[in-house]
């Protein structure tokens, strides 16, 4: 453990698992939980609860559990000391570094080196710009319409072409060969493996910067014509461009009710300047399900404004699926034309397009029209298959009353019998369901519901019903539970049992900090199996436990030990338990 438990304790503690949660799922209050759809794999009904007293979360679809660290692992793949220190910086905590380990300390300190030279070639870059012998790069962006407000506001820089300008700057500051080369501002010659040279000489910079608003990488475009014509920096430990959106740490604070989604750096600043704050885009690769995450902390709604040729058109088909599947409303705005939205604003200005992103038509809509150009409607063959394909891509929407409401619009704008048409996409969601049912081994790990074995689920009704186990804790030892999780399990249920009081669950966060740990510590606190609601059958089910237990640890204990009297003890023991009958009525 590289933090103390008093620091874990206080960083969860103070981490709001109800608001952290709500940002990936709408929870709503029920009794003393919160319910909501489940954010690690796709319901319809709520199946996920969250505890706010226990601060514990749980699916009883799929089984995911834990608490307000876990979930961030889950979640966004974060380690546990990745998520303690995003929970400390949320929550304002200051963590002290003597609590690391010698390599944590040195990533830090390289984590901190590898920001100070991109602050400072940001800096540089965005001076280089304003320097009069390169007012050619500063025309390019003027003439594009950008005022120095917005260049100054992103910014902006140009990087000269002289191969070795920067690599200068930043060696005479200190910094060493291997640190800059890992920084990806530089490349490595390959006649002469010591020499570096600017990797983005030559071009417009496009400083990318994190949700803290540090910059973490950066982007260029060249004035030349030559290929190719945007280039970024390569990943690192700062930069994963699959989680980071171009423009969020300023969309994040726009306060606006949807976000806009487009391709480029230049679309973004002119969506900006013109006053749409909340356009963001994806860094020089597709959208991807950690866009969508990043999307979903901050909008419930994304309107996708991409270009309108085939290749805009692609790029929306395969980010609406995935955007969804986050449970964001999704609109898809094609601009005519073939207009990008910077050409657009020049054109028309500020109210055209806010009418157009108000006005567009849901991804569905988008899907079906795109759909429709594949078929003549007119010939009757064509027209079958037009609506049959429709059918299918309908039985797979998730929202039943979207299903009821597409399903009328349809019928009447194609003409079709809406009982004929309704029969058809019931065909294809049976078929399905089929498909799903034969892809269980395709499910994603943390979507495959953990097995508990019997000791976990005994723990769970022990726990959940304590006017029971109170007659049958005294038969109950913790040493009948596997050495670790489930014998401090069993040890503090029995514990809180015989004196009223709460689980430490502090022992437990920081003791059992892994993903599948933090399941069973969930499991057993939060479900309670509605099996044996049935009073009787509670009562057969922890009698049969406890004689099981009990035969498995005298069997054991037999094997172990060479003390006679114990010996003679236990096989005593072994014969009373075939004729324990434990009375619930009078304990």
């Amino acid at each position: 453990m590289l933090y103390p438990e008093h620091v874990i304790e206080e960083i969860r503690e103070q981490s709001d698992i109800i608001s952290i949660i709500s940002e990936y799922t709408a929870l709503n209050k029920k009794g003393s939980s919160y319910v909501g759809l489940c954010p690690f794999h796709n319901e319809k009904t709520p199946s996920f609860s969250v505890s706010e007293d226990k601060q514990l979360y749980y699916c009883f679809g799929c089984g995911a559990g834990g608490n307000v660290i876990t979930f961030l692992m889950q979640k966004e793949n974060m380690t546990f000391i990745e998520a303690i220190k995003y929970l400390a910086e949320r929550e304002n905590i200051k963590l002290d570094e003597t609590y690391l380990s010698n390599e944590e300390v040195e990533n830090n300190k390289k984590r901190g080196l590898l920001l100070e030279i991109l602050t400072e070639s940001a800096r540089y870059f965005h001076y280089s710009l304003r320097a009069p012998e390169n007012e050619e790069a500063l025309h390019y962006l003027t003439s594009r319409g950008l005022t120095m407000e917005t260049i100054k506001h992103f910014g902006l820089g140009y990087a000269t072409h002289q191969f070795n300008d920067l690599y200068e700057y930043l060696k005479q500051k200190g910094y060493s060969d291997q640190l800059l080369l890992e920084s990806g501002l530089f490349l490595q010659s390959k006649q002469n493996q010591n020499r570096l040279y600017d990797r983005f000489a030559g071009r417009v910079i496009y400083p990318i910067f994190d949700l803290s608003k540090k910059v973490i990488a950066f982007g260029g475009r060249v004035l030349d014509g030559s290929m190719p014509k945007y280039l970024n920096s390569p990943e690192n430990i700062l930069f994963n461009k699959s989680r980071n959106l171009y423009g969020m740490h300023l969309a994040k604070n726009s306060g606006a009710s949807y976000f806009i989604l487009v391709e480029g750096y230049m679309d973004v600043i002119a969506m900006h300047q013109a006053g749409f704050t909340q356009t963001v885009a994806s860094l020089g690769t597709a959208f991807t399900p950690g866009h969508a995450k990043l999307l979903k902390r901050h909008a419930k709604e994304v309107v996708i404004l991409y270009d309108s040729d085939g290749a805009g058109q692609k790029a929306a088909l395969r980010a609406i699926p995935i955007l969804r599947s986050e449970g964001l409303k999704v609109k898809v705005l094609l601009l005519q034309e073939g207009k990008d939205p910077d050409e657009y604003l020049k054109t028309h200005g500020y109210e055209s397009m806010k009418n157009l992103l108000e006005g567009a038509p849901s991804d569905l809509w988008f899907q079906i029209r795109t759909i429709e150009k594949k078929y003549d409607l007119k010939i009757p063959e064509e027209k079958v298959k037009f609506l049959q394909e429709i059918a299918g891509l309908l039985a797979d929407t998730s929202s039943s009353i979207e299903q009821a409401i597409y399903l009328k619009e349809i019928s009447k704008t194609y003409e079709i019998d809406e009982e004929a048409f309704k029969a058809e996409m019931n065909r294809y969601y049976q078929q399905g369901k089929r498909k799903v049912a034969m892809k269980v081994e395709a499910v994603s790990p943390h979507q495959k519901k953990q097995v508990f074995n019997n000791e976990v689920i005994f723990l769970a009704n022990l726990y959940h019903y304590p006017n029971l186990a109170r007659h049958v804790q005294s038969y109950l030892k913790p040493e009948f539970f596997e050495q670790g999780l489930l014998y401090d399990l069993a040890k503090a249920i029995l514990e809180s049992l015989r004196t009223g009081e709460e689980i430490d669950m502090t022992y437990f966060t920081t003791h059992y900090p892994e993903v599948n740990e933090q399941n069973i510590i969930s499991h057993v606190l939060i479900h309670k199996d509605q099996r044996y609601e049935d009073i009787a059958l509670l009562q057969k089910m922890m009698t049969e436990n406890v004689k099981r237990l009990n035969k498995i640890y005298i069997e054991r204990r037999l094997k172990e030990t060479t003390d006679i009297s114990e010996v003679q003890n236990l096989l005593f023991q072994k014969k009373e338990l075939d004729r324990l009958n434990i009375d619930y009525i009078n304990g």
